[in-house]
């Protein structure tokens, strides 16, 4: 457990909300039923963070803390957890499935575990009912040899016309039947007539239920247009480009430009985040006369979902619990100051724009504010300044690495 337990000491400082009151009252943070208990005395966001994660339970973890986490930091950590998931899709790609495929197999299969392999002869015991069965033979030779010839051939032509009157009656000689039935011994027994009643009725059924499958595929295939993996790959970059551009600058242009490509692909990890961004902005019309607030909460539960989404993705080689645990891993990094934007504007290149992401981020917190206020030091309440270039008259979508501020550091005025 230690090497998952290096968040412990640290203390975060780039939050919006210190205590559960106002994270509850001023942001709408949802304790769900099941939860309640546990907060019980708890007056802290932070500690109760922390709570969650001692439990194991990083998924409420990650919740709360998209809550009460300034919402720069906050897009931030986002966009690290979507860069945490396409490193796991460079190792384990998703395999797309043709949706023509699903239900088109009506034949039943039995599993494995339920076949059951037919018992071998032991070949000793084969043997030793072969020579019984010479024997008996071989016995009953003797004793017909010793009867009278008259009587034993008086005896075989009763039995013969025995034998006739049977086959009359059942349309077989006796003999005849014996050997037929020897002959199925060698076949399946549970051989089923191709043509008995309901054969024929399950074959109807099965004819008609593959042409409802085949309908339902041309329905769905008309209605929904085919993945174009070239094109996707455009949207994701283009959605992470308008996020880092926000997080670097998160004035009006870049917060309309997160909502126009948000738009284009909202059904994805990148392109929910690009509409979370937008709502962090805290104007839903940035580029109009008036501000249009932001309702409480939309920006926290868009990164929440957004979460959820890359958790949930197929593929990868995490499952979905340790997902979240490396997602807190992250938040606890963002929000403690550990990981910030500043080191990628230094380098001028965004980290998803790189061939091969590392895995090791060697940045200092950077800070910020888009329409929310300033930054608020979670343990002193202190705030920061606005950083240059990041109003709404901002030209370049990436500002001078040196207009970033430092991480905040005590007794240093801010």
């Amino acid at each position: 457990m230690a090497d998952k337990l290096d968040w412990m000491n640290k203390h975060f400082v780039l939050l919006r909300y210190v205590s559960l009151k106002d994270v509850i009252e001023k942001e709408g943070y949802k304790i769900r039923p099941d939860l309640e208990e546990l907060f019980t005395g708890m007056t802290g966001a932070e500690e109760m963070v922390f709570r969650f994660a001692n439990m194991e339970d990083h998924k409420s973890a990650c919740e709360l803390l998209s809550y009460i986490a300034h919402r720069r930091a906050a897009v931030w950590w986002g966009y690290r957890c979507v860069l945490s998931l396409a490193e796991e899709l460079r190792v384990n790609p998703v395999v797309e499935r043709d949706i023509a495929e699903i239900g088109a197999n009506f034949d039943v299969t039995v599993p494995d575990w339920a076949k059951v392999d037919m018992p071998e002869i032991d070949p000793g015991i084969e043997a030793n009912l072969k020579e019984a069965t010479a024997e008996a033979n071989a016995q009953f030779e003797a004793l017909e040899a010793r009867l009278d010839p008259e009587v034993h051939a008086f005896a075989k032509a009763a039995v013969e016309v025995a034998f006739q009157e049977f086959k009359r009656v059942h349309g077989i000689h006796p003999i005849d039947l014996l050997k037929k039935a020897g002959q199925f011994i060698n076949e399946d027994p549970f051989r089923i007539d191709p043509n008995s009643p309901a054969i024929v009725e399950a074959e109807k059924i099965k004819a008609q239920l593959q042409q409802v499958q085949k309908d339902t595929v041309e329905t769905i295939k008309s209605v929904i247009p085919p993945k174009m993996p070239e094109h996707q790959k455009k949207m994701r970059n283009a959605a992470l480009d308008a996020v880092y551009r926000w997080v670097a600058a998160p004035d009006a242009e870049n917060s309309q430009k997160c909502l126009d490509t948000g738009n284009e692909c909202p059904d994805t990890p990148a392109g929910l985040l690009c509409l979370s961004a937008f709502w962090a902005y805290g104007d839903l019309m940035p580029m109009g006369e008036q501000t249009v607030a932001t309702p409480p909460g939309l920006a926290a539960n868009g990164l929440t979902q957004t979460l959820l989404f890359c958790a949930l993705h197929q593929g990868g080689t995490r499952k979905v619990k340790e997902r979240y645990e490396e997602y807190f891993r992250l938040g606890v990094e963002v929000l403690t100051g550990g990981d910030n934007w500043e080191a990628s504007l230094a380098n001028g290149k965004a980290p998803h724009r790189e061939e091969v992401v590392s895995d090791q981020w060697s940045v200092v917190s950077g800070r910020g504010e888009g329409k929310e206020g300033p930054v608020k030091d979670g343990a002193s309440g202190e705030s920061s300044g606005t950083p240059a270039g990041t109003g709404p008259g901002t030209q370049s979508p990436i500002p001078d690495p040196q207009s970033v501020y430092k991480r905040w550091k005590p007794g240093e005025s801010s």
